[in-house]
């Protein structure tokens, strides 16, 4: 129910509302430019231990943590423009315990002058959650550390040319999504998943990937697969990122043209698009069975030609301004213009 509208509140209009948000739990107090309280509900009196005629010795500077004169006329100014302001914060206590709260702002008129109305509840509760699931999230990011450098290890014992290829895939991977500015848990998942998106190759005989010439048709066909069985071995594990999403897609390119699936790029990930790249430019830095190393210029010359139409140009672009700050630091071999089939399984 839309309780605040542009009307001229009264003292008996307050008390009516008031008395609504008490039932409700939350907390009410209204207060002038000048930080004068106007009014307070019985809700917020008793959780900060005051008695009315102590209340109204006080400003709301005495009653939010950290808050001035400057955040009273701030907040003002903000509710010239809009019809609602949400932040979070406290309140003090009498004895200076603090009362964590979220609360909604709104401008209103009281007795003809111009006020602010705060609506807030205490979030103590909530913050507790948060703070046990970052603690959950911590301990889950250390057990899993162990998990995926294990699984990542088993990986490449049998793929000696790819020793480290994961490795340094996850940790381009993560320069390009912290350079789009993408979240931290967007982040985190990225780098996971690049740091095992190859463990489909498990099951592909070595021979065939440490071969040193050109793949039969139905030995890459079978390389090709190594996408799909990664998904399905990763699948089963609850991680908190689409782990198994984004190394079923690493492969696919935004016109199609990829494999396993040939999605289109609205339907990819955002995650398996700088993973795609990062794995692209790493392979193509360093030296494979069946060719020397291309070097990394050549590497984000490829990516560039094909921006926008197998790759995701932001990601490129990322990835691009990262080479020429100097931010891709490969241990690449030097470039040759023989044997530039590019296999990048």
């Amino acid at each position: 129910m839309n309780l605040i509208n542009n009307q001229n509140y009264t003292d008996e209009q307050l008390s009516s509302i008031s008395s609504i948000f008490n039932n409700f739990g939350d907390y009410m107090v209204l207060y002038g430019s000048d930080g004068e309280i106007l009014h307070i509900n019985s809700n917020l009196l008793i959780t900060l231990d005051y008695s009315k005629d102590e209340i109204s010795n006080k400003n709301i500077n005495d009653l939010l943590c950290s808050w001035s004169e400057e955040n009273t006329l701030n907040t003002f100014e903000y509710l010239n423009y809009t019809d609602r302001q949400i932040f979070r914060g406290a309140f003090r206590r009498k004895n200076g315990n603090k009362v964590p709260i979220k609360a909604k702002n709104t401008c209103i008129f009281y007795k003809g002058v111009k006020a602010i109305l705060s609506i807030s509840h205490d979030i103590s509760v909530d913050l507790d959650i948060e703070r046990t699931e970052r603690e959950k999230f911590r301990i889950l990011r250390e057990n899993l550390g162990g998990v995926i450098l294990a699984i990542a290890n088993a990986v490449e014992v049998r793929d000696s040319y790819t020793a480290g290829h994961q490795q340094r895939v996850s940790n381009l991977a993560r320069k390009i999504a912290n350079q789009m500015d993408l979240s931290q848990q967007t982040i985190e998942g990225i780098r996971i998943a690049a740091s095992i998106h190859d463990i489909g190759k498990i099951a592909i005989p070595s021979d065939i990937l440490n071969k040193s010439h050109s793949l039969l048709e139905v030995e890459f066909e079978l390389i090709k697969h190594h996408t799909n069985i990664g998904f399905q071995i990763l699948s089963t594990i609850d991680f908190p990122w689409p782990v198994a999403a984004i190394i079923l897609q690493h492969h696919e390119c935004i016109n199609g043209s990829g494999y396993p699936l040939g999605l289109e790029g609205t339907m990819m990930l955002l995650e398996s698009k700088v993973v795609g790249v990062a794995d692209v430019v790493e392979a193509m830095s360093t030296h494979r069975p069946y060719r020397p190393a291309l070097g990394i210029e050549y590497a984000i010359e490829e990516i560039n030609k094909f921006s926008g139409i197998r790759f995701d140009s932001d990601v490129v672009d990322a990835c691009t301004e990262l080479y020429r700050n100097g931010d891709i630091d490969f241990d690449h071999y030097s470039i040759t213009k023989q044997n530039k089939g590019k296999r990048f399984f």
